[in-house]
């Protein structure tokens, strides 16, 4: 089995650039780089492993709400309402441990 990785910097993206976005004034949905990736991935059903790659330092503004977008379940749910589910092949997520490591995590 083959695998691919999807590197993003979150901390080089706006939350609107990273998420996505509504624009009120036109009620346009605008899709961020998270949310058009996890779509591209989970959409894809070959059985090559997928692994979403947080490369970049963790931030406090990105990383909550990440938690806040993403259940339990492994839902993430859009600020339009879409929710996309990760299948099994698509159930990796790494973060830069090395900015937690810096910031004196785990305590």
């Amino acid at each position: 089995m083959s695998s691919q990785d999807f590197p993003i910097n979150p901390k080089s993206l706006s939350l609107g650039e990273l998420y996505g976005e509504f624009d009120l004034s036109t009620n346009e949905w605008t899709d961020g780089v998270l949310s058009s990736v996890m779509r591209h991935t989970c959409a894809d059903e070959k059985p090559d492993e997928k692994w979403l790659v947080f490369d970049g330092p963790v931030d406090t503004l990105w990383i909550e709400s990440m938690n806040s977008v993403m259940d339990d379940n492994k839902v993430l749910t859009l600020i339009n309402g879409e929710r996309v589910s990760m299948p099994e092949q698509v159930n990796k997520l790494v973060l830069d441990l090395e900015g937690l490591l810096l910031r004196g995590y785990p305590k």
